[in-house]
C-alpha cells in the first residue's frame, strides 16, 4: 500500500534512519534564539525548569532528524542557551558544543555550526582543536547565499552595494566577491584592519550607519545581529538579512523598504523531518518550504564525502566560495529570494 502524509514521512524517517546505515551523517549544532525557544527546547528535552522560562543546565540534546533521502542523515542539537548566554560564557558554550557532538548517533562525516556558535568557538577553530570531526561554520554556503540573492536584487535596483558587517567573515566574502564582479561596495564597518583590507579590495569604507544610507540594496552580515537601528535605511530600498539574530533593531521601517531572508535556499530534494523537525523549521524562521544555507554546508560535505571544512577561521580560503557553489550546483541546490516563510518576486521589490 502507497502511503502518503504524515504516515509516508514517518516511515522515511524510519528506514532512513535504521535500514541505511551506510549513509554519511552530519550534525547541525543551533542555539535558542528567544525565551520563547528555550521553551519550546524544555518541552522536546523533558526539563521543566526550562519549559518554566528558567535558565536550566544549558545540557544539548537532539532536537530533530532529518533524512536526504538516498544521500544523507542528519541531527540537529540544539543548545538551549540564547545568544547573550552563549557570549558571556563562551568557555563553557565551547564545551557544551564538544558535548553536544559526543551526544550524535554514529559516525559524524561534518558538523556546521549556527548563527552564534560559530562567533564562541572562535570561527569554528577553537572546536575543531577539541574534536575529530571537521567543523564547518556555514560562512561559504551563507556568502553562496546571500551573493545570489543580492546580484538578483541589485539587477532590479542598481547603484552601489552596501555590506555591512564587513569585518566578519561572510561581510569580507561578499565585498571580495562582488568587487570581483565590478560592483560599486560601500563596506559598513570600522577598525585598521577592515580599512586595510576595504583598500586592498578597492572598497569604500564608512560606518555602518552610512553606509546603509548610501545605498538601496544593503546586505546585514553583522556577526551577531542587533546592529543597525530601521531609520539609517533609505526609503525604498532592500535589506537582504543574513545575520542571526537579525540586523535590525526594533522600530518601524522607513516607507517601502523590503527586507529578504539573505541566505535562504528551496528546499533540498528528498528531505524528510518528522514531526519535530517540521517545528524546527517553524522557529528557526525556515518556514515549510526552505532551510538557510548554513544548514546545507555540513550536509554538503557529508554528501561529497568532503573532509576538509569549506569554511573554518576568520576569512574563506581562496577558491573556498567558488568550490561551495559548484557543490552546490551538483546537488540542485538555489538560493531563494523570501520575504519571511514566502517566496518574494522580483516584481515586488522597488525599482531604479
Amino acid at each position: 500500500m502507497l502511503l502518503t502524509g504524515p504516515k509516508a514521512t514517518a516511515r522515511s524517517l524510519r528506514e532512513g534512519l535504521h535500514k541505511k546505515p551506510s549513509l554519511p551523517r552530519f550534525v547541525f549544532l543551533v542555539h535558542a534564539l528567544t525565551p520563547a525557544h528555550k521553551r519550546i527546547l524544555g518541552a522536546r528535552f523533558s526539563d521543566p525548569e526550562l519549559m518554566a522560562g528558567g535558565k536550566g543546565w544549558g545540557v544539548p540534546g537532539r532536537l530533530c532528524r532529518i533524512v536526504v533521502e538516498g544521500q544523507a542523515l542528519g541531527e540537529v542539537i540544539s543548545l538551549p542557551l540564547l545568544p547573550e548566554e552563549l557570549l558571556t560564557d563562551q568557555e563553557g558554550a565551547l564545551g557544551r558544543m564538544e558535548d553536544a557532538i559526543r551526544r550524535a548517533e554514529g559516525p559524524v562525516a561534518a558538523v556546521g555550526l549556527g548563527s552564534v556558535l560559530a562567533v564562541v568557538a572562535g570561527r569554528g577553530e577553537a572546536l575543531a582543536e577539541r574534536v575529530s570531526v571537521p567543523i564547518t561554520t556555514g560562512a561559504a554556503a551563507t556568502t553562496w547565499a546571500a551573493l545570489g540573492n543580492t546580484l538578483q536584487v541589485h539587477e532590479r535596483l542598481g547603484g552601489p552595494i552596501a555590506v555591512l558587517g564587513a569585518s566578519g567573515t561572510v561581510g569580507d566574502a561578499l565585498v571580495e566577491a562582488l568587487r570581483g564582479l565590478g560592483h560599486e561596495v560601500i563596506a559598513g564597518g570600522s577598525g585598521k584592519a577592515l580599512e586595510r583590507r576595504a583598500k586592498s579590495l578597492g572598497a569604500r569604507l564608512v560606518p555602518e550607519e552610512e553606509a546603509a544610507a548610501s545605498a538601496r540594496v544593503v546586505v546585514g552580515a553583522a556577526t551577531t545581529g542587533g546592529t543597525l537601528a530601521p531609520e539609517h535605511l533609505q526609503p525604498h530600498s532592500v535589506l537582504i538579512d543574513v545575520a542571526l539574530p537579525p540586523t535590525l533593531k526594533p522600530g518601524p521601517l522607513p516607507p517601502g523598504v523590503v527586507v529578504l531572508a539573505g541566505e535562504a535556499v528551496d528546499l533540498p530534494r528528498g528531505w524528510t523531518r518528522g514531526l519535530w523537525g517540521q517545528l524546527y523549521h517553524l522557529f528557526a524562521g525556515y518556514g515549510p518550504s526552505q532551510i538557510f544555507a548554513c544548514l546545507a554546508e555540513p550536509m554538503v560535505m557529508a554528501i561529497q564525502g568532503r573532509t576538509t571544512p569549506f569554511a573554518l577561521g576568520r576569512r574563506l580560503k581562496p577558491g573556498a566560495l567558488a568550490e561551495f557553489t559548484e557543490a552546490a550546483k551538483s546537488l540542485g541546490l538555489t538560493p531563494r529570494l523570501a520575504r519571511g516563510w514566502r517566496r518574494a518576486r522580483l516584481d515586488e521589490l522597488p525599482r531604479r
